[in-house]
């Protein structure tokens, strides 16, 4: 019986990286919707592009691990 890609299992692991994910889309969330320093085109864009970037780069490395905890011999209970 094969195990299905990211069970519960797995999910708990990576469960980690949601708390900083989600710190970071409120950040994201707050500055869009009230921000303190006012809007600069280029201070905005800076701030925007990094916070998005960190984001979507801790998304690509829990896919990463997620694969690569999925795919260990170790982990699997078959």
């Amino acid at each position: 019986m094969s195990r299905r890609a990211f069970d519960a299992e797995v999910a708990l692991d990576l469960a980690v990286n949601l708390i900083p994910f989600l710190i970071i889309l409120f950040f994201v969330v707050l500055f869009a919707a009230f921000n303190p320093w006012g809007f600069s085109l280029l201070q905005s864009t800076l701030q925007f592009a990094i916070l998005l970037l960190t984001a979507g780069l801790l998304a690509l490395v829990t896919l990463i691990a997620a694969r690569a905890i999925e795919g260990d011999e170790q982990t699997r209970r078959e």
